[in-house]
């Protein structure tokens, strides 16, 4: 009888255990550092944006960096830096969420796929509102190394790039075996984002206020992706 009733108690405490663990996926989704770090994201976009409009101290540093970069762009750092543009921009990005969604869905990681779709799509409808209500123009300049016709504020760049690339090395990330792959999936990842990011300074199409606050909006669309995802397997594995 012993015998009999203990796998019966096995089965209720994994059910338990189960439960506890969708109870605080559907309070939060995310774990404490996540929740953390979204606040802190939160509370940047914030401070950039009330900055912006009450034209405080970084208003001024945005036209000092922006004039600097200019005055000092140099080949090949222009050329170079054109492809790190690239690489952040539209098709490239509609590229990568095709072809590794694609692959992702065909290997059955449906959710996975799923969280490349949301986080790029997602991005690139919040990049346009924000910046259809905030309409802050481009910087300006007699010679410009390259235009773009939208507004300026926040960079479409950053936070898509980061939404995008984040949520790719979150997939890469979850299929390695140790942390000090994913602590290096993550690190490239954030030098690429990087990257993209200075090279809209560099090339004067974007304030430094107009690409952190791409960065903080992406990094909380991204954690908003990852915890909805991460909340849907949790129901559907109760």
């Amino acid at each position: 009888m012993l015998h009999d009733r203990a796998p019966g108690r096995e089965r209720i405490s994994a059910l338990l255990r189960r439960s506890r663990r969708l109870f605080l996926y559907e309070l939060v989704g995310l774990p404490i550092a996540a929740l953390l770090v979204l606040a802190g994201s939160l509370w940047a976009f914030g401070t950039l944006v009330e900055d912006f409009l009450t034209g405080d101290p970084i208003v001024r540093l945005d036209a000092r960096i922006a004039s600097t970069l200019h005055a000092h762009a140099r080949e090949p750092f222009t050329r170079i830096l054109s492809v790190f543009t690239e690489v952040g921009g539209l098709v490239a990005l509609v590229t990568l969420t095709l072809v590794a969604g694609g692959y992702l869905y065909a290997r059955g990681r449906r959710h996975h796929a799923a969280l490349l779709a949301l986080a790029f799509s997602g991005a690139e409808v919040l990049t346009a509102g924000l910046k259809a209500g905030f309409h802050r123009d481009r910087p300006s300049f007699a010679d410009p190394l390259a235009t773009e016709s939208t507004f300026s504020f926040p960079s479409g760049h950053a936070l898509v790039a980061l939404a995008v690339y984040g949520a790719l090395a979150f997939v890469i990330a979850s299929s390695l075996p140790s942390w000090r792959a994913r602590a290096a999936t993550f690190g490239v990842t954030g030098v690429l984002i990087v990257a993209i990011g200075f090279s809209r300074l560099y090339l004067g199409v974007h304030y430094l206020s107009d690409v952190l606050a791409g960065y903080s909006a992406g990094l909380v669309w991204l954690l908003v992706c990852v915890a909805t995802v991460r909340l849907y397997r949790a129901r559907r594995t109760l």
